[in-house]
């Protein structure tokens, strides 16, 4: 089953804004009519911590909604032009008590998330720049790809080199160098902010299968 919100009003949030402060209690929650959120968080010194991505019938942010933080572990932002469902947080966790259908896909979408997580921090552990970078570029195409001909894959969600440094932990300048060593080798490709990825050729590079049966519908 796949979530509906069709009953609850909308708004439309333009990109860059911020949607939700870190540490602050949310007065409201939210599942994604479409559009993209990122959700980052920020060092010391005020760089910015990309962590995930929220896409469409994505609900946030999550532990508030089911009380398990009093405020939002993260910032929420949008990563591109939005229009978001808005809702109280009872009216979810009204519905999963009363909806078994709507209860087994919220289940189905946080498996989902967790298997996501899963996937990113083996990207961070990766010791070697090159590796960090592809397996960052493996995970998203799992999670967020759209299979096209020929074993290339698309990601869909537009990522500069900026944000692939801040969403690996690498700096800007390795970031660009190892790109440019992926590209050289055939695995990756780019259309502005989009890139593609040869899936037989990463599977080359990478220890692990590159796809070894995950399940994730975004």
């Amino acid at each position: 089953m796949q979530l509906s919100f069709d009953d609850y009003p909308t708004v439309k949030v333009l990109k860059g804004e911020v949607i939700i402060q870190q540490s602050q209690a949310p007065d409201k929650a939210y599942a994604i009519k479409s559009g993209i959120v990122k959700v980052c968080n920020f060092t010391a010194n005020g760089e910015e911590k990309s962590l995930s991505f929220k896409v469409e019938n994505d609900i946030f942010p999550v532990c508030w909604i089911f009380d398990k933080t009093e405020t939002a572990l993260f910032y929420y932002q949008a990563h591109t032009n939005l229009e978001l469902y808005v809702m109280s947080r009872d009216d979810i966790t009204k519905r999963v008590e009363e909806n078994p259908d709507f209860a087994k896909a919220v289940l189905d979408k946080q498996i989902s998330s967790y298997v996501n997580s899963e996937l990113q921090v083996e990207a961070l552990e990766q010791s070697r720049a090159i590796l960090k970078l592809m397996y960052t570029f493996r995970h998203l195409a799992l999670t967020h790809g759209t299979k096209l001909e020929n074993n290339f894959v698309r990601i869909k969600i537009p990522l500069t080199q900026q944000e692939l440094a801040n969403f690996t932990g690498l700096t800007r300048e390795t970031t660009i160098s190892e790109l440019n060593k992926l590209k050289e080798l055939g695995i990756i490709s780019n259309v502005q902010k989009y890139y593609t990825i040869n899936t037989v050729k990463a599977d080359d590079l990478i220890d692990d299968d590159y796809d070894p049966g995950v399940k994730i519908q975004t």
